[in-house]
């Protein structure tokens, strides 16, 4: 599995991985266009060796009043890659890319429904805040808020 960070070229690529992964909550071409030239977000990839992207990793810094946070917007891996490791090797190299940006703080959201997500991030060193977002997917199902800090 090689990694890297994403570009423009990989555009239609990572839509339809979002659209893989996520059917109905698959970010559309713009956002994911706007997500790649934004100088604030970073998108890094796995790809097999024959170069199709089987996997990806959206996250996006911000200026808070007293600090710079990171936020995961996607995490995103075809099912017939996953429980090979790819997911928590993207998450570190994410949370890496923060360190070297000085973020000190990760918050991301998961559907309180998604016990899987849920487990994999506290295995990760994340915490469910007492932040819920009622209604925040399209399906009606809530959200939770999960948070880490970075050493």
């Amino acid at each position: 599995m090689n990694y890297g960070k994403a570009n423009l070229l990989d555009l239609l690529s990572i839509e339809q991985l979002e659209r893989d992964c996520f059917p109905t909550e698959a970010f559309n071409r713009r956002l994911v266009k706007n997500l790649l030239i934004n100088p604030k977000s970073v998108i890094i990839k796995a790809t097999i060796p024959a170069g199709k992207i089987v996997g990806d990793i959206i996250g996006i810094t911000k200026k808070e009043p007293s600090v710079s946070v990171g936020r995961i917007f996607s995490l995103c891996v075809l099912e017939e890659y996953r429980k090979k490791g790819i997911a928590g090797r993207l998450l570190r190299l994410l949370e890496e890319e923060f360190y070297l940006n000085s973020i000190r703080r990760i918050f991301l959201e998961v559907s309180a429904r998604n016990l899987t997500a849920q487990k994999f991030y506290q295995r990760h060193g994340y915490f469910t805040t007492s932040s819920i977002l009622p209604n925040f997917y399209k399906d009606g199902s809530d959200a939770f808020v999960m948070s880490k800090n970075l050493p």
